[in-house]
């Protein structure tokens, strides 16, 4: 017999009453497993996550996208859920028996970007979801302000550590150029002794002679007065001698006072940068560019998580589902009893 759609809704319409029927068992049974398995309760808040984007990363939607995803994680890490607890335990000895494992199960944090983010805690009886979220935002917010603060220390500490750095390095290379410097001076002075001491310099040789010396000396008061005193242009090399042996002592000590200050700069250097790396560890990887801050003084919502009605109406879709299932499965049936 062929199968015909019209004969098929007549024959479904006229089985109404069995149809009903399974709606009813299933509603039944979905209201029934309400009234069994209660379900928790649900408590929200709000906070306000603001990003100030003052700074210029080279992948600005990356660094932002990467603080938003360490903040969550800073939201839910062990500290913040520790301090949550002991809240909780000094309010209410019923959390006596919780760990930190059970307590992170019952949070939960929604967010799409900075802006508003929704804080949930789930509870066996309203009063405690309601204790859960709030002492859960308090922690989160007072961990967070030690962060930002330890933040704002990381970014004066930074420009603080780079300055020195810079500091460092300009030392370097002019305490590297203050001994070439004092190298060539020492091969003019064995270079103009002896037979060519009585010879008056040549114009070039002169100028890169006064070239040199002024490079060593630069604004230093002694070296300024050295110039000052420069041999005539007439003068032979004997006279210059004496002349470059007071800008060698001159190079000289500009070279270990050079060497004295990196080393003080490098003590400091490395003082700052153990205070850097407290701080960094205390603000768990968070730039002091987000802040975060409550959405709303009042209490937020409180609601079980699914009501009986739900449960009723879920169990009455799904008795729709097993007759229409026992319905198709019929004709299968009826075959293979006529096979056998």
């Amino acid at each position: 017999m062929d199968w015909n759609l019209r004969t098929e809704i007549l024959e479904i319409t006229h089985r109404w009453p069995v149809i009903v029927l399974f709606i009813l068992a299933g509603c039944l049974i979905g209201g029934l497993i309400a009234y069994l398995l209660p379900a928790p309760y649900q408590a929200e808040r709000s906070i306000l996550v603001t990003y100030n984007a003052d700074i210029y990363p080279r992948n600005p939607d990356d660094y932002k996208n990467w603080q938003m995803e360490q903040l969550n994680v800073f939201i839910l890490s062990d500290g913040v859920l520790q301090e949550t607890l002991t809240r909780l335990q000094e309010q209410n000895p019923v959390w006596d028996s919780t760990g930190l494992v059970d307590l992170r199960s019952r949070l939960h944090v929604y967010w799409r970007n900075a802006g508003e983010w929704r804080l949930t805690a789930d509870a066996p009886s309203e009063a405690q979801a309601q204790q859960l979220v709030q002492a859960w935002e308090q922690a989160s917010l007072e961990k967070l302000m030690n962060a930002r603060e330890a933040s704002l220390t990381i970014l004066d500490l930074s420009t603080r550590l780079d300055a020195i750095s810079y500091q460092l390095v300009d030392n370097k290379m002019r305490s590297a150029a203050l001994a070439q410097i004092g190298q060539a001076l020492e091969t003019w002075k064995a270079a103009h002794s002896g037979s060519q001491a009585d010879l008056p310099l040549e114009t070039p040789a002169r100028w890169t002679l006064l070239a040199q010396v002024s490079r060593a000396v630069e604004w230093d008061p002694a070296g300024i007065a050295l110039l000052e005193d420069t041999p005539t242009a007439n003068a032979s090399a004997s006279e210059y001698l004496s002349w470059v042996d007071q800008a060698s002592v001159i190079t000289r000590q500009g070279q270990s006072l050079l060497d004295a200050q990196s080393a003080q700069l490098s003590t400091e250097y490395d003082q700052l940068y153990a205070t850097w790396s407290t701080q960094q560890e205390a603000s768990a990887g968070l730039t002091a560019f987000i802040l975060v801050e409550p959405a709303s003084l009042v209490g937020g919502s409180v609601q079980r998580t699914r009501s009986p009605g739900l449960m009723a109406f879920i169990g009455g879709m799904l008795g729709l589902l097993v007759w229409g299932l026992v319905y198709l499965g019929q004709p299968f049936y009826r075959s293979k009893v006529r096979t056998t």
